[in-house]
């Protein structure tokens, strides 16, 4: 299969960096919204809307650990196979030494610290 021109690995290196973004902002948001449910309501709630807070808690982290993985996954595929004008180039070959595998691991610790912080929080309640 032929290579992505520039145009077409430019949109899609865009369309996916947006992807990764919107799940950052997906995860961020939702667990500050879960947080403020867990301080406002968990020390009075019973234990079926606790298992809700916490089912709630661990999908938002599964979440944000694969949705942001994909979009790496998928920009480091489309760095490798880069169009030869642009992985030929000094900006393109500095591209492929960032540490993609260093990202995406730091994505899953901060994530799943979220998500264990958030169920022991509830524990507590």
């Amino acid at each position: 299969m032929a290579k992505l021109s520039a145009d077409q690995y430019v949109a899609s290196v865009a369309a996916r960096l947006a992807h990764l973004t919107q799940a950052y902002a997906i995860t961020f948001f939702t667990s500050v919204a879960t947080m403020f449910a867990i301080f406002a309501y968990a020390p009075s709630a019973g234990l079926a809307a606790k298992f809700a807070l916490a089912a709630i808690v661990v999908a938002i982290t599964v979440y944000g650990i694969l949705a942001p993985k994909a979009a790496l996954d998928d920009l480091k595929a489309m760095l490798d196979d880069a169009v030869d004008d642009f992985s030929g180039s000094s900006f393109g070959a500095r591209l492929k030494q960032i540490p993609t595998a260093l990202f995406t691991g730091a994505t899953i610790v901060l994530v799943l610290a979220m998500g264990v912080t958030q169920l022991w929080a509830i524990i507590a309640a």
